[in-house]
């Protein structure tokens, strides 16, 4: 072999080496996004289910690119979370709602694993199910985007029904009103199903810094949506 081509080899060689190299560096930087985006959505999993007093950790998509970066600056851009039955401390006893999204804005991680947001957006849904459990009368979507339709047995008279208006009774309080029954009820099964209702719904575990915006009926329950700036995800306490 001749000394052009040697020299052609020896380029040949250099070249492919350093296109190997460049595969094993992008490799090793796609595994190490891959470690990053699965760690940050584990922590978050895990700060979720412990601030609201979850059963099993809920699911987590990490927002923006790369995931390796953010994690470097102690700053995730965004995480988008959902959970399914979560409980809603009612006065002692226990409101599920249905289902959870939510959506976390400028995620930082603080001392003792705590998480918390910049801002977030909520979408709580309690399906009509648990809200006639909790009432203890049947609970139906009613006729207008904020009326329910209520309906019970009262001994010696039979079926009641009312039609009510939900909406937000507090910050992070949902409660209903307007209480309108036909005028041949009796004032006993009036009184029966108004003191029914009087109970509020505290979304008591819910991240702090949340409020209530709105409160809508919807074909599958009703809908909370909550926002809030400086937003927290500290351990339930006990």
């Amino acid at each position: 072999m001749n000394g052009p081509e040697i020299s052609r080899a020896m380029r040949h060689r250099r070249r492919r080496n350093g296109l190997i190299a460049i595969a094993l560096a992008l490799l090793a930087a796609g595994g190490g996004e891959v470690w990053a985006t699965q760690h940050v959505q584990d922590r978050i999993a895990e700060s979720v289910r412990r601030s609201m007093g979850l059963d099993s950790v809920p699911q987590v998509q990490v927002n923006g690119f790369p995931v390796s970066m953010q994690l470097a600056r102690k700053k995730i851009t965004g995480a988008d979370v959902d959970a399914a039955q979560v409980p809603a401390t009612v006065n002692g006893r226990v409101l599920m709602i249905q289902d959870l999204a939510v959506q976390l804005h400028g995620v930082h991680q603080e001392q003792g694993g705590r998480e918390r947001a910049d801002d977030a957006e909520v979408t709580a849904t309690i399906a009509y199910e648990d809200l006639s459990a909790f009432y203890g009368v049947a609970v139906d979507r009613g006729h207008g985007d904020d009326q329910l339709e209520v309906t019970t047995r009262v001994p010696l008279f039979g079926q009641v029904s009312a039609s009510t208006r939900i909406g937000i009774a507090g910050p992070r309080t949902i409660g209903v009103d307007d209480v309108r029954l036909s005028e041949n009820v009796p004032p006993a099964a009036r009184t029966l199903l108004e003191s029914s209702l009087e109970r509020t719904i505290p979304l008591d575990n819910l991240p702090e810094g949340l409020t209530i915006r709105s409160v809508t009926v919807t074909d599958h329950g009703i809908v909370a949506l909550m926002s809030g700036s400086d937003v927290h995800l500290r351990p339930r306490a006990a």
